[in-house]
């Protein structure tokens, strides 16, 4: 009893339990290598995971929580882990058990794109905006041309023998006003001050290493003065003092021409056109990357996608736009529709 006979021989029906197990066990992996994973199969996860860039992080929440009273889809979980650490994620796997889209503050690396095709992911690319940081003055005052190097020279809490020792704009150099530096700028918790140190404040070389964060601390000797909020109160503060600077996102400053005036930088004033080319060099383009393979797989992610890249969102007068992010132009708009033709859903 207990055995069967085939071909002639006893087979005991634990061992072909055991051998069912194995086969269902190999199965799973042979899926896994192929980049599905059962789980993905049997839409065992209904909700958008979001991993990326911090700077993102609000845009990509607002749009979850837009998308989720707009579809009845549930919220998108957004996660900030940075870009280099958001796109390990995003190429560990395919499946329910990995993320569904990154954000990134730059386009993917090769090493990167690499390990995402090591592992059978097919990342498709969104360009949703620019983000750019500009420091900005009274249009009383005369108008001001800087370098990276000297906004750093004037911002960074120490000099290279200590305390920072300059005090006018002339002491770092002469061709500069015989002006006193103060600049107004937001409060550490503001995404802005994020901007702000990552595309002026840490040296290039910093960045194309992919440095987490700033390593130069502003000065707090009264040179760098931190307000609440973009508002009245440092325009009005400004006019005072038609020599001192204000830190704001690009956007605040286009919608306050009539009492701003944007200092240029290399000699480049920012634009629409100036840093969507990349001739303003404080700015930089905005991405997010969604697996292919998901797309079908997890409900609402084309949906998803849609909500962030659409007018409502990312176009001009966009609820983004209030949060810092600065339209792609219409020609880009159009080149990336044709891009993502038959992957994503019209954007609205």
């Amino acid at each position: 009893m207990g055995r069967e006979r085939r071909s002639g021989k006893p087979v005991d029906k634990r061992y072909r339990r055991t051998q069912g197990r194995v086969l269902g066990a190999l199965a799973v992996v042979c899926l896994a290598g192929l980049g599905v994973t059962a789980g993905a199969l049997a839409g065992e996860r209904e909700r958008i995971n979001v991993v990326g860039a911090a700077t993102v992080f609000p845009l990509a929440l607002a749009s979850a929580e837009a998308f989720h009273v707009k579809t009845g889809h549930k919220t998108p979980l957004v996660e900030a882990n940075g870009s280099g650490a958001g796109f390990r994620l995003f190429c560990a796997g395919l499946g329910a058990e990995h993320p569904d889209i990154v954000t990134a503050e730059r386009a993917i690396a090769a090493d990167e794109a690499a390990a995402c095709r090591q592992r059978g992911i097919s990342p498709v690319e969104v360009k949703i905006g620019y983000q750019a940081v500009v420091l900005a003055k009274s249009q009383r005052g005369a108008a001001l041309s800087l370098t990276p190097q000297q906004i750093q020279l004037a911002l960074a809490a120490e000099g290279a023998g200590g305390d920072n020792p300059y005090k006018l704009w002339s002491d770092i150099d002469f061709a500069l006003p015989v002006k006193p530096i103060e600049v107004l700028g937001p409060p550490r918790t503001s995404p802005h001050r994020g901007v702000f140190m990552d595309l002026i404040m840490t040296p290039k070389a910093k960045r194309s290493a992919k440095a987490p964060e700033a390593a130069t601390a502003l000065r707090d000797d009264g040179v760098f003065i931190q307000v609440a909020t973009e508002d009245r109160q440092v325009l009005d503060r400004l006019d005072r003092n038609p020599d001192a600077l204000g830190i704001f996102a690009f956007n605040f400053q286009q919608d306050n021409t009539e009492r701003l005036q944007a200092v240029a930088v290399d000699g480049v004033a920012p634009s629409a056109a100036s840093i969507a080319d990349g001739r303003y060099g404080p700015s930089r383009a905005l991405y997010l990357y969604v697996k292919r393979q998901h797309l079908d797989s997890i409900p609402g992610l084309r949906g998803y996608v849609a909500e962030i890249a659409g007018e409502a969102a990312s176009g001009t007068g966009g609820y983004l736009t209030r949060r810092g992010l600065i339209p792609l132009l219409p020609a880009e708009r159009a080149a990336r529709a044709e891009a993502t033709a038959g992957l994503l859903p019209a954007p609205n």
